[in-house]
């Protein structure tokens, strides 16, 4: 037996109200004048006290309807009593060449048993069997997956790709806790990328991931060129203080890279978007930075913050990792790629929240035998009180 309002069960000690009230009752006592009464001397004559059978069930019943009118705020609910529900178990697969090879056997018990799998993403596209397990050129949305899960779903498997940059956002929403089923990711040494900026300057991506300059001896496989256009920016309807960090976030980037950040009047002159409100048409040509509008998303060209971006609401900018943060983003928008890791059961599990808890979709069952029980006790108790006229 579980109360799903148990704060409420204080109630019960309003049992002492009637007790009180009928032993006060009792102590007054009643006098009974009856025909032959004047006849007896004053030492024969005496009070009658004390309770009656019929008042200590009237007694009882109130007791009684008390207790089942806190029992009833307090919504009680008996797990055995509650249907089972049907169990669906889902399974959804980042579209991955090596997490469906890896995980093929665990699938074709899937199918077999008649569970549902899907692909993750935006669409939450239908597997019907192995041989639609083709993931070539399917774009991964985790999230969208997520979102359009069915809301009976008593089950929740992921297969995904045991990589850091398969996960592009950082945090997902989920209505249940998932099952992981991660790939032994094997990553290859990487290659370090050549930055070429224009006006001659260049910059290498070394083998940590980090911006460095480049030194005798460097081998940059991959290169990335960037001209002027991809460091004009446009500050939309944000705050005062907001521009003012942010200023300071792109100018101290460009005194320790040599980035040559410009601000723009229009919109459609800029790469870099700072605004508050989300685009109408979000293309794929601008970065945007939403701050005090935080979403799960896994497009690569929006960041999103929970709080505005100054030092009295962000702790980003409180630490001073607004920059990093801008930076990093930045890069992987203009096509330098992230250093990738391998992410370990526990980080994966922290980036998932849950939407609901079990709790949280429990209701009361017992309240109709509830009511029909106060609704039987205080018809009696009516009917007993109003006989003994109390």
């Amino acid at each position: 037996m579980q109360f799903l309002q148990p704060i409420l069960l204080w109630g019960l000690l309003g049992i002492s109200i009637p007790i009180l009230i009928h032993l006060w009752q009792g102590k007054k006592g009643q006098v009974i004048h009856w025909a032959a009464m004047h006849w007896l001397t004053t030492q024969e004559s005496s009070v009658a006290k004390g309770l009656r059978l019929e008042n200590v069930l009237v007694l009882l019943l109130r007791i009684l309807l008390l207790v089942l009118l806190v029992l009833l705020l307090s919504q009680v609910y008996i797990s055995k009593l509650s249907k089972v529900a049907e169990e669906r178990i889902i399974h959804l697969v980042q579209p991955n060449r090596q997490t469906i090879q890896e995980y093929k056997f665990e699938l074709q018990q899937a199918f077999e048993k008649g569970e549902e799998v899907y692909w993750a993403d935006e669409n939450l596209t239908s597997i019907e069997s192995l041989d639609d397990l083709k993931s070539d050129g399917k774009p991964s949305d985790i999230q969208a997956s997520l979102d359009k899960s069915p809301s009976n779903t008593t089950m929740l498997n992921l297969y995904l790709s045991n990589s850091q940059n398969a996960l592009k956002t950082e945090f997902y929403l989920s209505p249940l806790k998932p099952n992981f089923f991660l790939e032994s990711a094997d990553f290859a040494k990487s290659q370090n990328q050549l930055i070429s900026i224009e006006g001659g300057k260049e910059l290498v991506v070394n083998e940590r991931g980090l911006l460095d300059s480049i030194s005798d001896g460097t081998e940059a496989v991959v290169s990335v060129d960037l001209n002027r256009d991809h460091f004009a920016y446009f500050l939309g309807e944000i705050s005062d203080s907001e521009s003012v960090f942010i200023k300071a976030s792109l100018e101290a980037i460009t005194d320790v890279y040599g980035f040559n950040f410009v601000e723009k009047e229009q919109i459609e002159e800029a790469k870099l978007i700072f605004d508050k409100q989300l685009p109408a048409k979000n293309g794929t040509d601008k970065l945007y930075f939403i701050s005090d509008h935080f979403s799960f998303s896994e497009q690569s060209n929006l960041v999103s913050f929970s709080e505005q971006l100054d030092f009295e609401h962000s702790d980003l900018v409180q630490t001073g990792k607004l920059p990093e943060v801008i930076l990093e983003r930045f890069l992987a928008f203009s096509g330098v790629e992230k250093l990738d890791v391998r992410i370990s059961q526990s980080q994966l599990e922290r980036r998932f929240l849950v939407e609901n808890h079990n709790g949280q979709n429990k209701k009361a069952n017992l309240n109709l035998l509830l009511l029909g029980l106060f609704a039987l006790c205080l018809a009696v108790e009516r009917y007993l009180a109003n006989r003994q006229g109390i």
